[in-house]
């Protein structure tokens, strides 16, 4: 009975060591170049799970591609399609990947081994498809340095858009694996790796055939590669690096760069601060330079302005502004030109310009509108507001719509002269 037995067992040994390979035989994906010793070290640690299913999603693109490479359809058919995802569970599980890492990441759902991408199942069909050229010239090898894999990138990300739409993510992640495979079906294995890993995100893959996968002997220890936790279907826009000091440098480098920005930008509004008070102060310098030597007497002006709610100053700009550029003129007289101006708040003035001011002339406008400040009558315009503004001067009274005394007493005495004539 002991002889019995163990002879049973090596023969149940033996048939399962015959049947296995044979299993895996009838799927023709190519999976042997796969380093599944990495994937399992990834699936084991729960916060690595998007990197998990990236390996997994890279490893069975790369045998499609291969398998592309042979009779230019993108993936198994679909006879065979059941048999190669128990074929890849198998392999996996004998490295140590464990089961609920290829349920979480849809191994056959999410993960397919045969791509359908709108209607496009052949590489002959992917290379012929509007823009894929974009995808074929900016995805030239190398891709190992991040700004040219970056382009290859950004170039199939547009083309998938354009392809695809708004369409969910599950049809663009199976348009972006079938973008991959057919773009690596056209070169050796070396370069397919490669190609993945800047495609999906995924260093560390090898092109280290193994003739017979063994199952580790110990829970693999967590991969050190900086990698970004995402499904499958998210794009990744930048390149990562399996090494912690290319890591630190490339976090060293964004950070100083961010940093110099930063710097550049305050300095930069700190200098437009300086060059505005400067400019003010220019300014105000000028100013006082060209005044008269009699400063204006703004303390009872501002006094008025305070007291009299009608009474305002105003700026040169709105002062422009309401007159239409100084063209609605509407009179002349001895000290200046009068315009009619519309101001932004409803009022109508009578905008008196003075000409170039004299040392007389700024005594005669000072004391003008201390003069016009207090005087109020009904039959005298009043004023209403006042502007002072480098060498400009500007009065504003009350509006008249029809006119002044002067046009009327002028037109009272041409009628009577006239009349005069007449008789």
């Amino acid at each position: 009975m002991v002889v019995n037995g163990r002879t049973l067992l090596l023969g149940l040994l033996a048939f399962l060591g015959i049947q296995l390979p044979v299993t895996m035989a009838d799927c023709p994906l190519d999976v042997s170049g796969s380093n599944f010793t990495l994937v399992a070290s990834m699936c084991s640690n729960k916060d690595d799970r998007g990197k998990c299913c990236r390996y997994i999603n890279a490893f069975i693109a790369v045998s499609i591609a291969r398998y592309a490479n042979a009779t230019s359809n993108l993936g198994v058919t679909t006879d065979s399609s059941e048999i190669c995802l128990n074929s890849i569970l198998q392999t996996m599980e004998l490295y140590g990947v464990p089961r609920n890492a290829t349920v979480f990441c849809g191994l056959g759902t999410k993960i397919p081994v045969n791509y359908d991408c709108k209607g496009r199942t052949t590489v002959m069909q992917m290379l012929q498809s509007p823009r894929f050229e974009d995808v074929s010239e900016n995805c030239k090898l190398p891709l190992s340095k991040e700004s040219n894999c970056r382009k290859c990138l950004n170039a199939g990300i547009i083309y998938l858009h354009r392809l695809v739409g708004t369409e969910n993510n599950m049809t663009l992640s199976t348009c972006r694996d079938a973008t991959y495979a057919a773009l690596a079906s056209q070169v050796d294995d070396a370069s397919a790796l490669e190609l993945a890993s800047c495609f999906f995100q995924v260093p560390g893959l090898n092109v280290t055939r193994v003739s017979e996968p063994s199952p580790p002997s110990s829970t693999p220890k967590v991969s050190p590669s900086p990698l970004i936790a995402a499904s499958p279907s998210q794009h990744v826009q930048a390149l990562p690096i399996n090494r912690d000091h290319h890591s630190f440098h490339l976090t060293l480098i964004p950070g100083v760069g961010i940093a110099v920005t930063a710097v550049a930008i305050v300095m930069l509004i700190v200098l437009i601060v300086l060059i505005r008070r400067k400019n003010r102060e220019l300014n105000d310098s000028e100013s006082k330079d060209k005044s008269p030597s009699k400063p204006f007497p703004s303390r009872p002006v501002w006094k008025f302005q305070e007291g009299t709610p009608m009474f305002r100053k105003l700026s040169y700009k709105e002062t422009k502004k309401a007159t239409e550029n100084f063209n609605t003129v509407i009179g002349q007289g001895g000290f200046g030109t009068v315009y009619k101006a519309q101001f932004s708040d409803g009022l109508v003035a009578a905008v008196k310009r003075m000409n170039k001011v004299s040392e007389q002339g700024e005594d005669e406008f000072c004391r003008e509108i201390e003069l016009l400040a207090r005087l109020h009558h009904r039959h005298l315009v009043s004023l209403r507001g006042f502007c002072i503004e480098k060498h400009e001067r500007f009065l504003m009274y009350e509006y008249m719509e029809n006119g002044s005394l002067k046009d009327h007493l002028h037109c009272m005495l041409l009628s009577f002269f006239s009349l005069l004539f007449f008789f």
